[in-house]
């Protein structure tokens, strides 16, 4: 019998100390910061993954490791970790970094989705109107992609990307002198992309 009581006591202290062992989410994924600040990505998405794995239902844990991913090129991996955070917590404003992925991934119809829900939760977030505008232009709908980056600029008129956009579209629909003009207003306010546009006009 005490045999029987000493080995259920050591069994149960083992317990405990694994227990006493184990990281929450939070620790988690301040390792997985740490591994950031010093570039070490793979890492940092082990530690994500470590966090998920603690607690299984945290959407804060699956938005970070999608950042990572983003981080790391990975961009399927992050679209299906923001659709994970997105399902645990509806409110999350997410839709907008997996807009941007499906955007880059050529999933124009989905990314449009995402931009449209992240725009009614903030209708003045440029990067929103920027990012639908830029959807819209892929998928050559022009006067919409328009709209939205005129609206852009009303709102932030002195952000030089918004003048790039419209460059862009202003090309697209093979208004050159227009186009132009916006990518040297945009360069002159220091955007390199616009810049790098010009040298390849041969302006």
């Amino acid at each position: 019998m005490k045999r029987t009581f000493i080995g259920i006591m050591l069994v149960f202290l083992l317990c405990m100390s694994v227990v006493a062992g184990a990281q929450s989410a939070e620790e988690w994924l301040d390792k997985a910061g740490d591994a950031i600040a010093a570039g070490d990505f793979e890492e940092a998405k082990e530690y994500c993954t470590k966090a998920i794995e603690a607690e299984p239902d945290s959407a804060w844990a699956y938005y970070h490791r999608g950042r990572v991913n983003d981080s790391l090129g990975m961009l399927n991996e992050a679209v299906l970790d923001y659709t994970k955070a997105i399902e645990l917590d509806p409110g999350f404003a997410l839709h907008s970094f997996r807009g941007w992925d499906l955007y880059l991934l050529g999933e124009y119809e989905r990314a449009l989705e995402d931009l449209n829900v992240s725009i009614e939760m903030d209708p003045y977030e440029l990067s929103f109107l920027d990012t639908r505008a830029n959807i819209y232009r892929e998928m050559g709908r022009y006067d919409e992609a328009l709209a939205d980056i005129e609206r852009a600029i009303e709102i932030y008129p002195d952000r030089a990307v918004v003048y790039f956009t419209r460059g862009l579209i202003y090309r697209d629909i093979g208004d050159g002198e227009r186009a132009l003009a916006d990518f040297t207003k945009a360069c002159d306010m220091g955007d390199e992309e616009a810049c790098a546009a010009l040298e390849e006009s041969g302006e």
